[in-house]
C-alpha cells in the first residue's frame, strides 16, 4: 500500500474496533438505564417492572424474526423516540424516549442531537441481540 505504512493501517483498524466497542457498550448501558426495567436486561421482556404488567413487554429479541429476517431500524427509532404510538402495556403508552431524551438535555424543544443519540444507541444495541 502506498503511503500507509503496515503499522499506521493496524492502529486504524484497532482505534475503530475499540470506538466500535465503546459504541455497544454505551448503547447497552442506555438501554439498560431506559428500558431495562420492563425489557428485561437481555431484551426478553422479563424487565422487573415488566412482571407487572398486562400484556407483557415485548421480547425485544425476536423483532427481526417476527420480520422476516429483517431488523426494521426506521420503525424501531420511532417506537423509541415516540413518532409511533405503541400500546405497549394495555391502556397506558410506552413512555415517549424522545421527549424524554429532550427534557433531559435541558429543553423540551432541544438538543435533537442528544436525543436522537440516545434514540440511536437504544436501537443499535437492541440490532445485536436479534435471535437468530
Amino acid at each position: 500500500m502506498r503511503g500507509i505504512s503496515t503499522t499506521a493501517l493496524i492502529a486504524a483498524l484497532l482505534l475503530a474496533g475499540t470506538v466500535a466497542r465503546a459504541e455497544d457498550v454505551a448503547g447497552k448501558q442506555t438501554y439498560l438505564r431506559y428500558c431495562g426495567a420492563c425489557h428485561g436486561p437481555d431484551g426478553r421482556g422479563d424487565g422487573i417492572a415488566g412482571t407487572f404488567m398486562r400484556p407483557k413487554p415485548t421480547d425485544l429479541t425476536q423483532i427481526a424474526k417476527k420480520n422476516g429476517g429483517e431488523f426494521p431500524v426506521t420503525r424501531v427509532m420511532a417506537d423509541i423516540d415516540g413518532r409511533n404510538t405503541v400500546r405497549a402495556h394495555g391502556d397506558p403508552q410506552m413512555p415517549v424516549w424522545g421527549e424524554i431524551f429532550r427534557e433531559e438535555a435541558g429543553s423540551p424543544q432541544g438538543p435533537q442531537n442528544e436525543a436522537r443519540s440516545k434514540v440511536v444507541a437504544i436501537t443499535e444495541y437492541v440490532r445485536s441481540i436479534q435471535q437468530k
